[in-house]
Formats: structure tokens, sequence, C-alpha cells
């Protein structure tokens, strides 16, 4: 599938790839969302360089590196969200390739953000939300931190990519479950390949120098999505990597990976 319409790492910090997970959000631990099995990982505060150097491969311009700061931890999926948690929370399915473990995809920004307040919800009034914590998407920022996982390379695991760490280029010419692949230092599957996941952040031109906290343009209607696809090939996998469309296109290279932040 033609995505024309979009036009070894080194490990600077490591996290445990096994983390204990509790059965409700405390800040500092992982967890999983109990009624739909969905592993929630820590992600602490950090600095780290967002974009890409002039000089790597595949580069676009739009990935002026620069340094940034995230001063909140956050929460992250383990995965990207499957099929059976979206049936669990939306009583829906609209994935061309069925499959409980395999990604939603064909999932608009606006089906994602809803997906994302609907849980809110359910779990708010089950009692296992902290005041001022929300499900929603990733911001493009916390997205690339939690992709590299402390790590400088092209992608998290080298400056190469191969079909034995990701699932792209039509190698397998469909969704794949998504324990699949290896996960990244952080703990993380398919932050590379399967399905392009959605980010919170409207698509801007990125500051030219460094950023604390930064939440995309406050302009435009352009989402962005991050991470590469199963049709596409390996430069658009890296972590640097962006693209943008409208909040309401679906694909089958499409979903998305949830996150919980708290607004304090």
């Amino acid at each position: 599938m033609c995505l024309c319409l979009f036009g070894c790492g080194k490990a600077l910090v490591k996290e445990p790839t096994e983390p204990v997970l509790t059965a409700a959000p405390v800040e500092g631990k992982s967890f999983s969302i109990p009624d739909i099995n969905l592993d929630m990982l820590w992600c602490k505060p950090g600095t780290f360089m967002m974009g890409s150097p002039e000089d790597e491969k595949g580069r676009r311009d739009n990935e002026t590196q620069h340094k940034v700061t995230l001063t909140k931890g956050f929460y992250l999926g383990k995965h990207e969200v499957t099929q059976a948690q979206w049936e669990k929370v939306m009583g829906s399915n609209p994935s061309h390739f069925k499959g409980a473990t395999l990604p939603v995809e064909k999932v608009s920004w606006d089906e994602a953000i809803k997906f994302c307040e609907k849980l809110t919800q359910t779990e708010k009034e089950a009692g296992r939300l902290p005041e001022g914590w929300t499900y929603t998407l990733p911001t493009e920022a916390q997205w690339e931190y939690a992709c590299r996982a402390g790590t400088t390379t092209v992608y998290f695991f080298g400056d190469e990519i191969t079909p034995k760490q990701a699932n792209y280029d039509e190698n397998v010419d469909k969704t794949t479950p998504v324990d699949t692949y290896p996960a990244n230092a952080w703990g993380f599957h398919d932050m590379h390949g399967n399905v392009w996941e959605w980010c919170l952040d409207r698509y801007g031109k990125y500051p030219d120098g460094s950023a604390i906290d930064p939440v995309g343009s406050s302009v435009g209607s352009l989402r962005v999505f991050r991470g590469g696809g199963w049709s596409g090939d390996g430069r658009l996998m890296r972590s640097a990597n962006r693209f943008r469309n409208t909040p309401d296109i679906r694909y089958g290279i499409l979903g998305f990976r949830l996150s919980l932040q708290t607004r304090k």
C-alpha cells in the first residue's frame, strides 16, 4: 500500500523490560487496566534529543533535531491497542485484518479520542483512576521519547532494520499480533512497524531551540502519527520520522497506542 498520501542502539537510559504490574495506577509504577488487560508502562521524566541529525539516511526536512525536556512522567501502552481491547470499550471492530490480538486499525484520530474518553469515564466510575489523570493519546514528544528508550540511533535497536525486528515493507503483508517482535529497552513493542500510531498533537514545525513539555502546534487541522506500518519501507520506520493527515482519515495501516497522563 502506497504511503504517498502522507507525503545496535546506544542506550543512555535503561528501564526494566519486565516491570511489576499493579492493578490500578500508582504514579511511578506500571499497571494493567483490569477489564481490558492492557498493560501500561511508566515513563519517568527526562530529557532527550528529538528529531534527527542532518546526516541521517532517509531524513526529512521536518525533523529538526532539538532538545526536549519532559517534566512529568506518564504511562504508555506496552502494545498498540488491540481489537479485543477496542471491542471491549467500543462494542465494535472497524479493522480490515480481523483478530483479537491484532492491533485495531482503520481508526480515525477522532475515534481514538472517543475510545480514550469512554475508557476514562469507565475507570473513574470503577474508582480506579486517580484524581486529575486522563486516558488520551501520547504527545509526539512523549511518543518519540518512549520509542527511543534512551537510544540515539536511527531505530531503537540500531541504525539498520530487518524483518526480524519489525513488521514492515509488506514482509508479512498484514498486521501481526502485538507481541510478535522484540520490545525496546523500556518494554514497548511495535514502536517500529505494524500500524502507524496517532499522536495527540496538531502537526507543525519543530522549534529551532530546546522545548519543555511540547504539545504541538496551536493551529492547523492535521494530526500527527508515528512509527510506520506493515506496508511501508524501512526509512518510514525511523524513530524521528513524522507523518500527518486529517483527524477523520481511516487506513488499514493506522491505529494507536494508549497513554495515561495527569493534568495537575
